[in-house]
């Protein structure tokens, strides 16, 4: 994998960046994440594997190759495209190509620095819609000229790569800090990555517990030892069942435990941002079952 630079300015088009490309088993990846996810539910992406590995291997090759998109420079979002039409050109897995092609869209965006700018489910699933079925003249690219012109992208280019390349120009924004929502059970894992914890749901409350070493005397005043016991050092309102941790929570929480450094995010790594997309979007694998 390539890895890109990190810095608190937007990468420009114009000019040499790092970017970061997925791999085959990064996809693979983020297919079983959906068929462990949808798993019981009424519409679930089947674990029927690979139609051929190679059929994957060349979706994801496409970042590999020039587009010849821009008129100078690169930019993230330009393998991004490319990737999305290896995926529906290929459609390699058995079930569920339509919800991977989502899904690897929203990592690999994040990867580079790139999150959504409001849109709604329903764009997503118009979106995959036209991609699944090659209609993407059909695409609603309102603001695609303007962002195409900022970014250098050829006029001349109108074909399927250009008008998903374009959409993405139009509906995704860079930003240095992209946070999302957290199943509580994510959330546990990395505080306990962290020496901390999460309390058991009380009075519609959980707290979040710190490891924090402290000294007891022995008995009969023999000496000292020293011991870790969990202090609360925050708490927040129980999401309840199903429920997601807010963004802003999360960043409370990093700050009380004394992990908020400005370019150290310990609360996200990429297990827990492909749980927070499968949960964010969890009505949308369904409707696109049919794809």
């Amino acid at each position: 994998m390539v890895k890109a630079k990190s810095g608190s300015k937007a990468p420009a088009s114009s000019g040499p960046i790092s970017i970061q490309l997925l791999s085959e088993a990064r996809v693979l990846e983020l297919h079983r994440a959906l068929v462990a996810f949808s798993s019981g539910t009424e519409s679930p992406v089947k674990d029927l594997g690979l139609r051929d590995e190679f059929l994957l291997e060349a979706a994801v090759s496409r970042q590999f190759q020039s587009t010849g998109l821009l008129l100078e420079g690169s930019d993230p979002r330009e393998k991004t495209a490319t990737l999305l039409q290896g995926l529906v050109d290929e459609l390699p897995f058995y079930d569920g190509n339509a919800q991977t092609t989502l899904l690897t869209m929203l990592m690999h965006l994040d990867l580079n620095g790139f999150g959504l700018n409001q849109v709604s489910h329903d764009d997503l699933y118009r979106l995959i819609s036209a991609l699944i079925s090659h209609e993407t003249n059909n695409l609603p690219l309102k603001g695609a000229k303007a962002a195409s012109r900022k970014a250098g992208v050829k006029a001349t280019q109108e074909d399927e790569l250009s008008r998903i390349f374009q959409w993405l120009m139009a509906n995704t924004r860079w930003s240095d800090r992209r946070e999302y929502p957290l199943p509580l059970s994510e959330l546990k894992r990395l505080l306990n990555n962290q020496d901390a914890d999460l309390s058991d749901p009380s009075a519609g409350q959980i707290e979040v517990l710190k490891a924090e070493a402290q000294t007891e005397k022995r008995f009969l005043g023999l000496g000292s030892k020293s011991v870790s016991r969990m202090i609360p050092v925050m708490k927040f309102a129980d999401p309840g069942e199903g429920g997601l941790v807010s963004a802003n929570i999360l960043r409370d929480a990093q700050k009380a435990l004394g992990s908020s450094g400005q370019d150290d995010r310990p609360l996200y790594d990429w297990p827990a941002k492909v749980q927070s997309f499968l949960r964010q979007y969890q009505t949308l694998w369904p409707r696109m079952a049919k794809f």
